[in-house]
């Protein structure tokens, strides 16, 4: 699975020096998310393609200590045929060399060897992201663990202005957002700040869910919870989001999410 990365080393590096300090004195190193949009040929063809990321793919990145990888199929939102794949990787090191490793394994090798007309996918693209401080790794909220129909949502805030996305992701973090989101029965899954990738600058985030009804009851609670009416009556925060985009998901059968 060849990629072309727009990325520098130089660049990648030093994002990777943030970290974060909880309250108990113990510093956790944010780590990075890869979000992968797979544009595939026509519904029949997500089968084999899921097949293909769960027999040799997932496997492969999971011994180079990338877990847990999710893999979904969009309901709402986006393309009938897109696959989309995360991948967490632990610090910048882990997304500039994983592929490569990967790639030069037999296995893969012998998997991915295909010809144009029997192919998996006709383009991949992917979103590089920093997880939040508040939220630095993924998460598989306990409450909808294992729970058959399940649901995710991933959402993109856009801003126009990078300094607008920078506050927006304070919101979430030193706001307290995240941990409104939690007490209203939004479940996250992760968190992340968009280093590169289409739409910047913007932060992306997925939530879990059991059900529609479950998603949409929670939503309505968090619109009226009194602590988001007061955080979103900070003027601090006013303007940070200019576009949003929605993506109702379920969990492929190849998913560790």
């Amino acid at each position: 699975m060849n990629r072309r990365r727009f990325l520098t080393t130089t660049a990648i590096a030093g994002a990777a020096s943030t970290s974060l300090l909880h309250g108990d004195g113990h510093k956790q190193k944010q780590g990075y998310l890869e979000l992968i949009r797979f544009v595939v040929r026509n519904r029949p063809a997500i089968v084999k393609l899921e097949k293909y990321l769960g027999s040799t793919v997932i496997p492969g990145l999971n011994k180079l200590g990338c877990s847990p990888i999710g893999v979904f199929r969009p309901k709402h939102g986006s393309h009938g045929a897109d696959v989309y794949m995360l991948v967490p990787h632990a610090d910048a090191d882990s997304f500039l060399t994983a592929w490569d490793k990967l790639e030069a394994s037999s296995d893969f090798q012998t998997a991915s060897e295909t010809t144009m007309e029997d192919q998996y996918y006709e383009r991949m693209e992917s979103t590089l992201m920093r997880t939040f401080s508040h939220m630095p790794e993924v998460e598989i909220p306990e409450a909808i663990a294992g729970v058959s129909g399940r649901i995710f949502e991933l959402r993109i805030y856009e801003a126009h202005n990078r300094m607008k996305s920078t506050l927006k992701v304070e919101m979430f973090n030193e706001g307290g957002e995240i941990e409104i989101f939690r007490d209203v029965g939004l479940h996250p899954v992760f968190f992340g700040e968009t280093l590169a990738g289409p739409l910047m600058p913007n932060l992306v985030y997925m939530l879990g869910f059991k059900d529609m009804a479950e998603r949409d009851r929670n939503w309505k609670r968090f619109v009226s919870a009194p602590a988001w009416k007061e955080l979103a009556a900070n003027e601090r925060y006013k303007g940070t989001v200019s576009n949003i985009t929605d993506i109702i998901m379920t969990a492929s059968s190849v998913s560790q999410i």
